[in-house]
């Protein structure tokens, strides 16, 4: 009798299609392939220590498994690396987060230097203000970009991704085409933010 191989998917969609069909054994490939590059990028980029990388991004590929098996995840909008990546990244940031919030030991401790939080209030929804209108300009003149300029520079500037990632994840022949590629969409973007 025959040995039935089953077929490495080759394609994202593929991918995930199998993983969706119960070929969770994917998973293991889907960690190993892309662990290396994530733990460099969020030991470099996001000043995660090995240790936080290497949980956070097991995390991610935990999340992206059961976003598929509780039916949350049921088309990808994304390449796997860009899915898994950005997980990480949100799950390293909030391990930053709880690292660096400590409460000072004196209550009173910045009062009367500037410190006042009844000032502070103010200020920071002002900023927020300013910032989600900064934001809505720049959703707005983004979704008018190309479909390649706003995935390369949603991954570089967003996602903080490496050259050589967006080089793959694009298809662009060399890390000299993608980041002259890169400053083509930015000055488009800008052209658009600032018309004169």
């Amino acid at each position: 009798m025959p040995v039935e191989v089953k077929k490495k998917p080759q394609e994202d969609a593929e991918l995930f299609a199998a993983i969706r069909a119960g070929r969770h054994e994917l998973l293991d490939e889907l960690y190993v392939q892309h662990r290396a590059a994530f733990l460099i990028y969020a030991q470099r980029q996001l000043y995660a220590t090995e240790d936080d990388a290497v949980d956070c991004f097991q995390d991610a590929v935990i999340a992206f498994y059961k976003n598929i098996v509780s039916g949350r995840l049921t088309e990808l909008t994304c390449s796997i690396r860009t899915y898994l990546f950005a997980v990480g990244k949100r799950l390293v940031y909030r391990k930053n987060e709880k690292r660096h919030r400590e409460v000072p030991s004196d209550p009173n401790a910045g009062v009367g230097l500037g410190n006042d939080p009844a000032n502070e209030l103010d200020l920071s929804l002002l900023n927020r203000f300013e910032d989600d209108h900064r934001k809505a300009l720049m959703a707005s003149a983004l979704g008018k970009l190309g479909g390649t300029c706003q995935e390369l520079l949603t991954l570089f500037y967003y996602h903080n991704y490496p050259i050589e990632s967006i080089q793959d994840s694009l298809g662009l022949s060399s890390p000299g085409a993608t980041r002259i590629k890169k400053m083509r969409c930015l000055d488009k973007l800008k052209k658009m933010l600032n018309p004169q």
